[in-house]
């Protein structure tokens, strides 16, 4: 079991942002990265991006599973960051928090829910939701991608 997660959009993230600050983002290489939202790639996507419009990110720090707090206290920061962006679960993204408190903290990403993997079918199913997405209870997504499945894969019951 583990979170569902989806991106925000950039600009969420940007409009958070100033040019003067020092960045670094923190990502998880466990859910997210099931979900496509994390991961080494994710996190040089978002540097890339971010640089090119203009932003400085100093440090890109990949840990293992950021709601570990021993991973997170762990991750050291070059000094004057100022923002740190956590493409990571709610639980990472607290986990950070807690780690770093004198840095803001901003979410990458959106917490769905909790999810089932299924590698030998591709994908994540939603299994549990949180309020503002039980309407979404069932879903399920292209494992490493987040693309959504336009059909069903895994037949299981979810609890509505």
């Amino acid at each position: 079991m583990g979170a569902v997660t989806q991106a925000r959009d950039i600009k969420e993230i940007e409009a958070q942002l100033t040019k003067a600050d020092q960045i670094a983002i923190i990502s998880c290489n466990t859910c997210v990265r099931f979900c496509g939202t994390g991961g080494v790639d994710k996190l040089d996507e978002l540097a890339h991006r971010l640089r090119m419009d203009g932003f400085s990110v100093s440090d890109q720090i990949l840990v293992t599973a950021a709601c570990v707090r021993d991973y997170t206290e762990r991750s050291r920061l070059s000094s004057g960051i100022t923002k740190v962006i956590a493409l990571t679960c709610d639980g990472g993204w607290t986990s950070i928090k807690q780690a770093l408190p004198n840095v803001e903290v901003i979410k990458g990403n959106e917490t769905l829910g909790i999810m089932i993997v299924s590698p030998s079918k591709g994908v994540v199913k939603l299994m549990k939701t949180f309020e503002a997405y039980n309407n979404r209870v069932g879903d399920e997504f292209r494992l490493l991608t987040g693309e959504p499945e336009t059909e069903r894969v895994i037949n299981l019951e979810v609890e509505k």
